[in-house]
């Protein structure tokens, strides 16, 4: 039994828990209270997390402290809190042993800095993605992924804490009737749903966690609970992007996949986000993310601004790169980083102007290669036709001279994608599946088939048949059509490029029909403000 000590002076025992000498408190929650503790016998500070005393009496909550030690005890990993001692079920007063960490909260750090460097938001991500994936290894999600129940250890790494409510593969899920188990701000849609959870409902409460670290606030804020539940069952959150122009497209698109609705679109593993973590990092020059994490928190202001001269050194050399290899994209995402960091970035001017200049020049290039594959295939046509009756030679004269010879689907998507774009253009779509008895075999104008759209870029709201707008995305993809003409509206994100109408016919056909789609940029000017030179 405990025996009660009443001492007036913090840091001095309060009592005493079988050989644990309470000293003071670190933290309350619902179901427990924790205690700076020091464990008698191995001479060395403990937290120990008592069950509240009102508790005690309640099997459910006695589980819940079974289920925390038993899960975690499973587990050794670096960023994984270490449980030592259990006082077990039949024990007076239940509590648990536990690694004493330094703190604070990753919730409270995050805030008292107010903004993150995007690659310190990857460092913490990744570690936490390597101790969900340790715990999924073992058959143990943890269900209640937030800032919260993540704690900064010695200034050096974060630790996952409470795993309170963790479920393993193989035993029963612990339950409260009526009660949705988990923090709703960070539960991925199908827990608050009641469907079963999964590695990848860890893996949209990282998503949480590191949209959290990168722009400093939650996704999914709302009202009221009701009001925040709809937004997270619809998957409504603020771009990050907008939020944070800074960060960059590449770790925006890592957290949209993470929180993505549906648990097939998200990573399939925290191992699989893990990996793209990394693949971002590396790319930003950071190999070594354990120390450059240690190095940011042991100094945040100092090490922000010395990663800050690093990134942009980086992303100029990336951009360039991309520009000279013709990867016009890729260095559009790099430069535009660079300017929202450093506004005004001469080198990053100068490159975007270079850019625009080769677009223009890759247009003209474009068209002139496009006028040259028609006439070929003209000739080529013609010469395959000369045997035939006259009839059908006129016909095909015809043909050629209308420009609708006889080409492959892919050579017609290249000269569809590289001509610049018109409201008014209609063509034809090509099946490779059927490309060669197309004009044999009869169309099943009653049959369906689905239309997988892939614009570029991918930030376009999509129109099929006169139909309102739809964002593309996660939930929309693609659309089941009947076999026939079918018109497309593809309208790109706040003006960034020209509207593009098409009008296609869908083949016959058993595989799913890819409808590629490129939108031409509009021509922009950036005006300087400031005193002259």
């Amino acid at each position: 039994m405990p025996e009660p000590v009443t001492l007036g002076f913090p840091g001095q025992m309060l009592r005493k828990l079988e050989k644990y000498e309470v000293l003071d408190e670190i933290g309350h929650g619902g179901m427990a209270t924790v205690y700076r503790a020091r464990d008698s016998s191995l001479d060395r500070f403990v937290a120990l997390k008592v069950l509240h005393p009102h508790l005690q009496r309640t099997s459910e909550a006695r589980a819940r402290f079974t289920r925390e030690a038993k899960s975690v005890a499973k587990l050794r990993h670096p960023h994984i809190l270490e449980i030592y001692d259990y006082s077990g079920e039949a024990s007076d007063e239940t509590y648990i042993a536990a690694e004493l960490l330094t703190g604070p909260t990753l919730k409270d750090f995050v805030l008292q800095q107010r903004e993150l460097p995007a690659e310190i938001a990857a460092c913490i991500a990744l570690q936490l993605a390597d101790a969900l994936s340790a715990a999924h290894a073992k058959g143990i999600i943890h269900r209640d992924v937030k800032p919260e129940n993540v704690l900064i250890h010695e200034n050096r790494c974060v630790k996952l804490t409470d795993f309170g409510i963790a479920y393993m593969v193989d035993a029963h899920t612990f339950t409260v009737t009526g009660q949705i188990l988990g923090s709703p701000g960070h539960m991925a849609p199908e827990q608050v749903e009641g469907g079963t959870s999964d590695v990848r409902s860890d893996v949209f409460s990282l998503g949480t966690v590191l949209y959290f670290c990168a722009t400093g606030r939650l996704p999914f804020i709302g009202r009221n609970a009701h009001h925040l539940l709809k937004l997270l069952l619809d998957g409504e959150y603020p771009d990050p992007l907008r939020l944070r122009p800074s960060m960059g497209a590449e770790l925006a698109q890592i957290m949209d996949k993470a929180l993505s609705r549906a648990p097939g679109n998200r990573y399939q593993s925290a191992d699989e986000m893990a990996d793209r973590l990394r693949a971002f990092l590396t790319e930003m020059g950071i190999d070594d993310p354990d120390g450059t994490l240690a190095s940011y928190l042991a100094a945040p202001k100092e090490v922000a601004k010395e990663l800050e001269q690093h990134t942009l050194q980086r992303l100029l050399a990336l951009g360039a790169e991309a520009a000279k290899s013709g990867q016009v994209s890729k260095a559009q995402a790099a430069l535009s980083r660079v300017l929202a960091l450093d506004e005004g970035n001469d080198r990053a001017l100068k490159l975007l102007g270079t850019l625009g200049r080769r677009r223009r020049v890759n247009l003209v290039v474009a068209l002139v290669a496009g006028v040259l594959v028609l006439s070929l295939a003209g000739v080529v046509y013609l010469s395959r036709r000369e045997t035939e009756d006259a009839r059908v030679e006129t016909k095909a004269l015809s043909s050629a001279e209308q420009g609708t010879s006889d080409m492959s689907g892919e050579t017609a998507r290249a000269i569809e994608t590289d001509l610049p774009s018109r409201p008014e253009d209609e063509q034809v779509a090509v099946d490779e599946t059927n490309q060669a008895d197309e004009r044999t075999k009869p169309a099943t104008p009653n049959g369906r088939r689905w239309v997988v759209f892939k614009p570029t870029p991918p930030n376009v709201s999509i129109s099929v048949n006169g139909s309102p707008l739809k964002p593309f995305g996660p939930d929309f993809q693609r659309v089941r059509l009947k076999v026939g003409n079918h018109t497309f509206r593809f309208v790109g994100a706040e003006g960034c490029c020209e509207e593009r109408a098409i009008r296609r016919r869908i083949p016959a056909g058993a595989r799913d029909f890819e409808l590629s789609v490129k939108l031409r940029y509009k021509p922009a000017r950036l005006y300087l403000k400031g005193p002259a030179p």
